[in-house]
């Protein structure tokens, strides 16, 4: 047989495919072995998918309190063929996240290629995540905040006028208030007044309901750049890096360029940003000069933008309709955050920055619909640096994801009994103190935690305190007995069907 006829053989072909799988299976298994070498219980994993076959179709925060139940509070989990470490243990949180920050700098890799996206701050890396924080931290100061309060206040009062043009006596909660937390992104993030919010035509909105809502959540898509981060940055990223994402790219590209040219003062976050990174500095031959220059500058600004509204808009809004659920829930709760409220009128001439800060109710009451319902269901950070826990028992190598899946955190009873029970008394100073603050993970934790915490729970209490102080809001025979959420693999939760009843309070403060 000569080797052209070698080669063409049936059998030779056989053979050659059969090693070829072999060889991908020995690879997609290599390290399946991770978590049982160190006695480290978990699901069994499979070839290619590791234990996340099926998480489209799963409702995930369903799926990671089971896990958590049934394999305790630190077990081994595998995105595709990578080792990932579940964590639900609030010293090991500590560790992680705070004390040992520095072997656990950076979030999940996904290697974007795209300009803009690319440097948004939850997927850039070591020394570059660290400047362009600490650029933009300035930006979300108590003092920058009350600036963009005033726009909030603003989208609050536009948002009371919408529902008490409701004749109908109750309202869709969800899809209330995500028409006005998208007003609050376009004002707030992109300097935008939007005088006809919610119809569907306008291109801002049909642009960011695409977005996100992608059609990718619910196909096995969605777990490439969690399985195979490398070949979702060689194939994948289109998938994600939509024509309706670069709509605001260069919607925020145009408007920057046309600031450039005017001395108008917006108070918002692009001005806020630009201000603060444009000021961060580096020593050159013992000089301060720019860190970056104008074009660099602009790319950050506009990735912090969008991912302001990526970050912010859904989440908040899934929020609001969560604490408004729930005080129709329980009328008694209402009840006392109503006549909070007004007592404390009577210091202030109304609703404001001020008064917000100094209603220890209303936080709690913001606090447990956070406990209840994270909006993040899961947070993760890549080990950079070999490290060893418990004597040496846990190794964690270099390059292994570490995942604490926030749901599940908030629902365990050893942290929180009766989990189920909505119950803001939980946060009175004396019961936190006998709590660990890891525990309660729904903006992160540590100097990775969420930049815009500060931003979020003003837009939120300002929200609910007007709500509360102007409206009342009750069950129908529509609003379900427990809130249930969408399935697929969510990154939050999302809410089916909310409608609650809601009547205007008639009370000299309105």
């Amino acid at each position: 047989m000569d080797a052209f006829e070698y080669l063409s053989s049936p059998l030779t072909w056989a053979v050659t495919f059969i090693s070829c799988l072999y060889i991908l299976y020995k690879y997609v298994t290599l390290q399946f072995n991770y978590f049982v070498d160190q006695g480290i219980p978990g699901p069994k994993p499979m070839p290619i998918f590791g234990n996340m076959w099926g998480l489209w179709k799963k409702n995930t925060a369903e799926h990671d309190a089971s896990l958590v139940k049934k394999y305790g509070k630190i077990f081994g989990y595998f995105d595709g063929p990578n080792p990932n470490l579940w964590i639900t243990d609030t010293e090991m949180i500590k560790a992680i996240f705070v004390k040992d920050f520095n072997h656990f700098v950076d979030r999940r890799s996904f290697q974007f290629k795209t300009n803009v996206v690319r440097k948004w701050l939850t997927v850039l890396r070591g020394q570059e995540w660290k400047d362009v924080r600490s650029s933009v931290t300035p930006a979300f100061t108590t003092g920058k905040i009350k600036r963009m309060s005033l726009l909030i206040n603003d989208c609050v009062h536009k948002l009371c006028d919408s529902i008490a043009a409701q004749t109908e006596g109750k309202i869709n909660a969800k899809l209330i208030f995500s028409a006005f937390t998208m007003d609050v992104i376009a004002r707030c993030a992109f300097g935008l007044k939007i005088d006809n919010l919610g119809d569907k035509d306008d291109p801002f909105v049909q642009n960011a309901q695409f977005i996100f809502n992608p059609p990718s959540n619910k196909t096995p898509l969605i777990l490439l750049p969690f399985t195979y981060p490398k070949l979702f940055s060689l194939f994948g990223e289109s998938l994600f890096v939509t024509k309706q994402l670069k709509f605001f790219f260069q919607l925020l590209q145009n408007m920057i360029r046309e600031r450039s040219q005017s001395e108008e003062k917006y108070h918002d976050f692009i001005e806020v940003a630009n201000e603060a990174i444009s000021e961060f500095t580096k020593d050159v031959g013992g000089k301060k000069v720019a860190m970056w220059s104008r074009e660099e500058i602009e790319e950050i600004l506009i990735g912090q933008s969008t991912l302001f509204m990526l970050a912010g808009f859904d989440t908040t809004a899934t929020t609001l309709t969560n604490t408004c659920f729930e005080l129709a829930r329980n009328p008694d709760i209402q009840d006392k955050l109503y006549g909070s409220i007004i007592k404390k009128l009577e210091d202030y001439d109304d609703i404001c920055h001020e008064l917000i800060q100094d209603l220890p109710y209303l936080e709690q009451v913001l606090l447990e619909v956070l406990r209840l319902y994270p909006p993040a269901l899961r947070t993760d950070r890549q080990c950079t640096k070999d490290i060893s826990y418990d004597n040496g028992r846990i190794n964690i190598k270099a390059g292994v994801m570490v995942t604490v899946p926030i749901y599940a955190l908030h629902h365990m009873e050893e942290y929180y009994p009766n989990p189920e029970k909505f119950d803001p008394e939980r946060w009175t100073p004396e019961n936190k103190a006998k709590r660990s603050p890891y525990s309660f993970m729904a903006f992160g934790a540590g100097p990775r935690n969420c930049v815009g915490m500060r931003f979020a729970m003003e837009e939120m209490k300002m929200a609910i305190c007007t709500l509360v102080k102007k409206f009342h809001f009750f069950v129908v025979k529509e609003t379900p007995e427990k809130l249930q959420f969408d399935d697929g693999f969510q990154t939050a939760l999302q809410p089916t069907r909310a409608i609650l009843g809601i009547e205007s309070r008639h009370s000299n403060f309105n």
